[in-house]
C-alpha cells in the first residue's frame, strides 16, 4: 500500500508494510484518509517526526483513500474501525 511520507521537501509517496489500519476519527467512513501503522523503510527513518513512532517500532501516518482504494476496499466495505495486520499472510 502506497502512504504518503512527508518530508521537509513535500509529500514522498512509497510502498511499506501495514500493521494496523483504522478509521480517523474525524473521518469515519473513509472518504479522504485512514490511519496507518507501517513498518517505516529505513532511508526514511532520518525524516520521521519522533512523536509518531509506536512502542512497537511501527510509525503512525495517513494513507490517502484516493491513492490506496484498491488495497483499502476490503477494510472500508468491513465497517470494522481496525485491522491489526500483522498475522496476515501476504
Amino acid at each position: 500500500m502506497s502512504v504518503p511520507f512527508q518530508m521537509y521537501e513535500g509529500a514522498q509517496f512509497f510502498e511499506c508494510l501495514v500493521a494496523r489500519v483504522q478509521r480517523a476519527a474525524d473521518d469515519p467512513d473513509c472518504e479522504v484518509a485512514v490511519i496507518v501503522d507501517v513498518n517505516l523503510p529505513p532511508q526514511y527513518s532520518a525524516y520521521a517526526n519522533p512523536r509518531n513512532w509506536n512502542e512497537d517500532g511501527t510509525y503512525r501516518v495517513e494513507a490517502l483513500v484516493k491513492n490506496n482504494r484498491r488495497s483499502l476496499a476490503a477494510f472500508i466495505a468491513s465497517g470494522d474501525h481496525e485491522w491489526d495486520l500483522r498475522n496476515d499472510e501476504l
